[in-house]
């Protein structure tokens, strides 16, 4: 006997790999070869008995492995269709009603649905569940699945409906199988991704992602994070978005699953590119069109072409990005690999490489692709975004109509998708990869000589998250106003004749950190004016009988603080900062200063930082001379959260002290509230005990609370900055948003630092400023940096005994 006729054939193992069980007569029947090579393999080493039965036979572990391996690799296709065939024999024999063979004509068919679906062979997938339902399957398990892959297909090919209604109803049963449970939960994650509904979709991608962890099914439990990775990109947390991605990879890589490998390889560059991590971007793709390849699949090389095409793009190489977008759009927009979204994505970033070549009609004519497509998948973020860079083409076109709409259409979309959007995070992330939008309308309206309207959108920009959480948790606040946000007008008739309302607008502000915009080289000039716009200050200066606007002499980057700074705005209290920014900041509105004896100040990104109780002039008098200060995330919560509250009904007075322990500790942090205590007739807690759960418990009570403690910033998590009210006993600002509800009119944070705020995308604040006003004051008393306690006592001291004889708190 030669040695080819000693050796099984690769066609034979790998039918053997396939089947994972096997006896001479499936062998026999589900294979070409002859009877003599079966009987050869089976009487092999690479083969073990079935320890229950002498006719049933597996394949040595290592050899499944190294086969099965080897024809991913080698031979992709052939996995496909050796599942077709045993699919297909099994179908048969289940008419007979045998159980085992449904059994294994289900584990071939979740096969094939997993394979196809890298594919995205959507209508093949729905040929063999129906040929299967056709079946009369017995067992419910199996039922269920049908029901689990016709969801599936319907999402895959936008017929969100139909598939949400399938998957829920599964979702409804008792009986459904926890592995089963899984895929559902999975389906319905990307049926809302899809659309856009992020926090739905990241909702159902921790909860599969959890229940697979718990039940062992690392193939999903790969898949979640990698799922929830793609949110987070998409929205904008791309530090977030590569951990996920790279949690993802490694689980994958340990199973030696090439096909999820190559995904997560893929994902792994998407979010490197974002932070400018150009070689790592650029070795990922290139590792994952490799997999792909190799594996014979083409259709997800449309996303990585576009990948390329990007990032080819962003450094400069022009005549590369259109050839890889070209690639992209080839296979995406194919009869065979079709895949809207992918193609969306190539269509959108080639008109943005012609904008940036000035062939306007050609940009036009991508985003007109983008746009039809971006509807054909509800997919509304993409189709702001599409529209925004339409309306850039008609403003550099000189079309200043057109581009006031395309940017309005835009925005109305931006504020639908948020108005969905119930986690918090998740709509700050998404306002602030759409925040540009809302900077180029407020630019484009003030050039049209519409203040008014720019100033609507210079509102609609602000602290939306924010505004949003008030909404929901104090709806009446805002029964009687039919406006989203406080319109100009409205301010003038609710602003006292002594009192001037300054609202700040920043543009063009550069992420600190890690981001493809501080990467991009500086020769690559034409994309940089795409991608940026100029950097300004503007200034709205809102009287009762007047509107003054005004530019202010100032890059917003100056101010920017450092990444993880716990001090951050500190270095703007140098003496020679203080007259700059009063130069830059007060003085183009002085005139109309003189007569005011209150002034509202709304802070707009790094401008948060800036220390304005401390500005004072060239000459030396400061702006507190003669006013009367105080801040607010926005006009609208101004008026409506803040103004428009009715004055508390409770009565206690709580003034809570903690000198601390150690090297920290205070010295008269207790005597302080003891003293602001006995001046408002009121009750003191001090001492080490804990606090926290007192005040929780009690807030509802409270008209005045006074807080007198050390309190810490945390700038790598700002809702994680507390106050420290006794000994282990630390509030958090992210337990006061969530358990807290205060009656209070006002909260006094006499401790350290309790008024810096982290400043992220669009405009919020997150801190403990932010968790008192959502707990329900109306009014914060804070401070921006250190001071000594035994001044800050005799401040409060006087603070309070003015507050007592009518004194306003500003």
């Amino acid at each position: 006997m030669t040695e080819a006729q000693s050796s099984p054939d690769l066609a034979l193992l790998a039918l053997c790999t396939i089947l994972q069980s096997f006896d001479r007569d499936l062998l026999l029947a589900l294979s070409d070869t002859t009877e003599q090579a079966v009987d050869l393999l089976l009487a092999s080493d690479l083969v073990i008995p079935h320890k229950g039965s002498k006719d049933q036979y597996f394949l040595q572990k290592n050899v499944q492995r190294a086969i099965h391996s080897r024809l991913r690799t080698e031979r992709p296709q052939d996995e496909i269709a050796l599942h077709t065939r045993a699919f297909r024999y099994f179908l048969q024999r289940m008419r007979h009603a045998d159980p085992a063979d449904e059994q294994r004509c289900f584990v071939h068919l979740g096969e094939l649905r997993d394979l196809l679906t890298e594919n995205r062979e959507w209508h093949t997938i729905a040929d063999l569940v129906a040929a299967a339902r056709a079946a009369d399957p017995q067992q419910t398990r199996h039922h269920h699945l049908l029901g689990l892959y016709e969801g599936f297909v319907a999402v895959r090919t936008l017929d969100y409906a139909r598939g949400e209604a399938l998957l829920l109803d599964l979702l409804s049963r008792p009986d459904l199988d926890a592995d089963v449970r899984v895929r559902v939960l999975h389906a319905l994650g990307i049926v809302h991704w899809v659309q856009t509904h992020y926090a739905r979709a990241l909702s159902y991608c921790q909860q599969f992602y959890e229940l697979a962890h718990a039940i062992g099914d690392r193939v999903y439990e790969g898949g979640g994070l990698l799922n929830m990775g793609l949110i987070y990109h998409e929205t904008g947390y791309y530090d977030q978005a590569l951990d996920l991605f790279m949690r993802s990879l490694q689980i994958f890589q340990e199973m030696d699953d090439s096909y999820r490998e190559a995904r997560a390889l893929w994902h792994v560059g998407l979010a490197a590119m974002q932070l400018g991590r150009w070689d790592v971007a650029e070795r990922h793709f290139d590792l994952a069109i490799e997999r792909y390849r190799s594996l014979s699949i083409d259709a997800p090389l449309a996303n990585l072409y576009w990948c390329r095409g990007s990032l080819s793009h962003l450094l400069g190489d022009e005549v590369a990005s259109e050839v890889a977008y070209r690639q992209g759009l080839a296979i995406a927009q194919s009869a065979e690999h079709g895949h809207p979204k992918a193609a969306l994505d190539n269509w959108l970033y080639l008109g943005l490489l012609y904008q940036t070549q000035s062939r306007w009609q050609a940009a036009l004519d991508c985003y007109d692709h983008a746009a039809r497509l971006a509807q054909q998948l509800n997919n509304q973020h993409l189709l702001a975004l599409t529209l925004y860079r339409r309306g850039n083409v008609f403003q550099h076109q000189g079309q200043r109509d057109d581009a006031l709409q395309s940017y309005r259409d835009a925005i109305d979309l931006i504020e639908n998708l948020r108005g969905a959007t119930e986690d918090e995070m998740i709509k700050i992330g998404l306002l602030g990869t759409t925040q540009q939008v809302y900077e180029a309308m407020v630019l484009l309206c003030l050039a049209c000589e519409r203040p008014v309207e720019a100033f609507e959108y210079v509102e609609r920009a602000r602290s939306r998250a924010f505004l949003d959480t008030l909404t929901r948790k104090s709806p009446d606040l805002y029964d009687a106003v039919a406006q989203a946000v406080a319109t100009m007008p409205e301010i003038q008739s609710r602003l006292p004749a002594d009192a001037l309302l300054v609202e700040y607008f920043t543009t063009g502000v550069v992420p600190r950190g890690e981001h493809l915009l501080n990467k991009l080289p500086l020769s690559n000039t034409r994309l940089r004016e795409q991608l940026l716009l100029p950097p300004h200050v503007l200034i709205f200066a809102i009287a009762r009988e007047q509107v003054e606007v005004y530019q202010a002499a100032l890059d917003p980057n100056t101010l920017r603080p450092l990444p993880n700074d716990p001090g951050p705005g500190r270095r703007l209290l140098h003496g020679r900062m203080l007259p700059q920014l009063y130069e830059r900041l007060i003085a183009p509105i002085s005139q109309l200063l003189a007569g005011r004896t209150l002034l509202y100040l709304i802070p707009h990104g790094p401008l948060h930082y800036v220390p304005f109780q401390a500005l004072r002039s060239t000459n030396g008098s400061w702006l507190i001379d003669n006013l009367m200060l105080a801040r607010a995330p926005s006009a609208t919560i101004l008026l409506r959260n803040c103004l428009g509250r009715h004055p508390s009904r409770a009565k206690r007075v709580v003034a809570l002290g903690y000198n601390d322990q150690g090297d920290a500790a205070l010295l008269h942090a207790e005597a302080e509230a003891r003293s602001v205590a006995q001046l408002l007739d009121g009750e003191a807690w001090t001492g080490s005990a804990p606090k926290s759960r007192l005040l929780l418990e009690q807030g509802r009570e409270m008209r005045w609370l006074h807080v007198a403690c050390h309190a810490v910033f945390k700038p790598g998590d700002p809702l994680d900055s507390e106050l420290r009210l006794g000994a282990g006993d630390a509030l958090s600002a992210r337990t006061i948003i969530g358990e807290l509800d205060l009656g209070v009119d006002l909260v006094a944070l006499s401790a350290c630092t309790s008024g810096l705020s982290q400043v992220v995308s669009g405009d919020e604040l997150r801190g403990l400023q932010r968790a008192f006003l959502y707990a329900g004051a109306p009014t914060v008393v804070c401070t921006l940096w250190e001071a000594a306690d035994l001044v800050t006592r005799f401040v409060m001291e006087r603070f309070y005994t003015d507050l007592r004889d009518g004194r306003p708190v500003a």
